[in-house]
This record gives structure tokens, C-alpha cells and sequence, in this order.
């Protein structure tokens, strides 16, 4: 079962999010499954390059709390990878070039997994 990759273009600031739930492959006995948004990842480039953009990180271990601030390159996009859990498929989009940061909130447990589906927002 291979991973799709959704792409959507002409977002803002105020639209810039992920889907809060993804339909995935079927299961086994041929229904659709639905898996709800776990984190997101920011990419210098297509993601294909690799070229991850690491978050600041918040203080409290317990607490999910990720920030990214855009330095842009010229004729360089920067693209948002949501993923979700229990399921390798993703949505993918470029990041508009009004938006200046992103911030993820949410929750970890004693494991260091991160508990329901975090809030983004940009700016």
C-alpha cells in the first residue's frame, strides 16, 4: 500500500492548516479509514530534498510546543508536510509567502507521543 501525497495552492496566513482528518487506504476488509492529524513538518524546498526545518522547541517536556520562523530564498518555496497518526500518507502544501511563522501546540505523554491532534497556527 503506497502513501499519496495531497497538494493544495493559493492559501493565506488565515487558511494555512492541516486537515484535522485524513481518508486513507483500505483496510483489510476494504473500507476506507479515516486517522486524525498528529504533527506537521516545514521543508526548505520539496520535500523530496530532505531539507527538514527544525522547530524551536518550548521548555516543558510534557507541553508540544514547536515554532517555526521563514527565511525565504529566492525562487525558494517552503512547504508544510501534515501527518497523521497511524497511517504513512500525508497532505503537503506550499507554505504562502505572507506567512512569516507557525506554531504547533498540543500535548505528550509519559511516552513522548504526542496526545490527539495538536492546534497550528500562522501568521
Amino acid at each position: 500500500i503506497g502513501s499519496s501525497i495531497a497538494l493544495c495552492a493559493g492559501a493565506s496566513a488565515q487558511s494555512l492548516a492541516c486537515p484535522d482528518t485524513i481518508e486513507s487506504d483500505l483496510t483489510s476488509g476494504g473500507q476506507p479509514q479515516s486517522f486524525k492529524f498528529r504533527y506537521v513538518s516545514f521543508f526548505d524546498g520539496d520535500p523530496a530534498e530532505m531539507a527538514d526545518l527544525a522547530p524551536d522547541e518550548g521548555p516543558n517536556p510534557k507541553v508540544l510546543e514547536q515554532r517555526w520562523q521563514f527565511t525565504r530564498a529566492p525562487d525558494r518555496p517552503i512547504y508544510m508536510v501534515c501527518r497523521y497518526h497511524g497511517t504513512e500518507q500525508t497532505y503537503k502544501t506550499q507554505v504562502p509567502g505572507d506567512v512569516k511563522q507557525c506554531k504547533l501546540s498540543g500535548l505528550i505523554d509519559d511516552k513522548g507521543e504526542i496526545v490527539g491532534s495538536p492546534a497550528l497556527e500562522c501568521e
